[in-house]
């Protein structure tokens, strides 16, 4: 017959046991951010999930003192409360986190790179003309791209380095104001283009690239208070983004496939939030349908209002009513590295390696 004190040894040591292998579950979703492999340099485009902050310096002042609460950087401005999936993938690799390349005197150089994205725009040039504030599209992001790497061309260092483009949903949050053609789908009118901003940067030296697909987007604390669903999700908005998604495999493989020494890994954000939201406590969430900010209702952006902030951000899937937290960005990018089912065809260190 077991003793008490046996009992309890027991019981302990299992206690102990799924203690330890929860804490490195949830370890392994969410880092550690170092890698023994080394690149050059990385550089990122994209919008909001992204940008570091060229927003100030087109006029567009940082919206609210909640963001960056948990990260601040002098001169720079992320939507979020803290990292972005970029700045987790510079960590990554012992890169310094990309500047806002507009932050840059012409005198400084972008040796280990940049960061040219821009809140609120997106793929398609008419886009401009419906956002907030001032942003760069792609086009103009490339341009300021190409501008400034030629050194970086010269010596093979922009070969080898990471060029990281997360963009698409703003093109789809918009497709109404766009008035695109109705026989295509949001993939057929959102792909092309996309395609061929990518051939561009091949053309200008890039050959290693990481190309986000966007969320689903009718899960977004924003979408939801906006159409309030019977079902938990904008299932009509969840349906955009996955014919743009859907687009997304084959045009890459198309691209690696007639652009020699291309390699092109899709980063499958929408699956990760699938993930999460499936069984959020296994990733150490609790809250995937609210937003850790309070919103400023008063804003036709769905923004953090002025410091009001939850205690523990790593609880929400979502800072804002749009943009991730930054466990979430950690938890993207930490499935990336290793996860060829999240990166794929290979993962994000198979990627480098190249």
């Amino acid at each position: 017959m077991t003793s008490i004190y046996q009992a309890s040894c027991i019981s302990f040591l299992l206690c102990h046991f799924l203690l330890v292998n929860c804490c490195s579950h949830l370890a392994s979703h969410r880092g550690p951010f170092k890698s023994n492999i080394s690149i050059p340099a990385l550089f990122v485009f994209g919008d909001s999930w992204v940008d570091s902050g060229n927003g100030q310096y087109m006029g567009n002042p940082n919206p609210s003192s909640a963001y960056g609460v948990d990260f601040k950087v002098d001169n720079q401005s992320r939507a979020s409360n803290g990292k972005t999936m970029a700045d987790f993938i510079a960590q990554t690799f012992g890169l310094p986190l990309p500047p806002p390349f507009l932050s840059l005197k012409k005198s400084e150089s972008i040796q280990f790179g940049a960061n040219y994205a821009s809140s609120g725009c997106g793929i398609l040039p008419e886009i401009k003309q419906y956002t907030f504030g001032n942003c760069m599209v792609l086009d103009e992001q490339i341009e300021l791209f190409k501008s400034s790497v030629k050194n970086l061309r010269e010596n093979d260092g922009l070969s080898k380095s990471l060029i990281f483009i997360n963009m698409g949903q703003n093109d789809i949050d918009l497709n109404k104001k766009l008035q695109y053609n109705a026989s295509l789908d949001m993939g057929q009118y959102l792909a092309e283009p996309l395609s061929k901003r990518l051939q561009m940067l091949y053309d200008l030296g890039g050959r290693k690239f990481l190309v986000s697909n966007v969320l689903p987007l009718g899960c977004r604390p924003f979408s939801i208070s906006q159409e309030k669903p019977t079902t938990r999700c904008v299932e009509r908005l969840n349906k955009l983004a996955s014919q743009f998604n859907s687009y997304l495999p084959q045009m890459l493989k198309d691209l690696q496939s007639t652009l020699l020494g291309s390699k092109f890994v899709l980063l499958d954000v929408y699956k990760v939030f699938e993930d999460v939201f499936s069984k959020p406590a296994s990733y150490g969430i609790s809250d995937i349908s609210h937003s850790c900010c309070a919103i400023d209702s008063v804003n036709p952006i769905p923004i953090c209002k002025n410091g009001e902030v939850c205690s523990d951000r790593n609880q929400y899937a979502f800072f804002d009513a749009i943009h991730p937290s930054e466990v979430m960005n950690s938890i993207m990018i930490s499935r990336c590295l290793k996860d060829s089912s999240v990166c794929k065809p290979i993962n994000l260190m198979k990627l480098v390696k190249a």
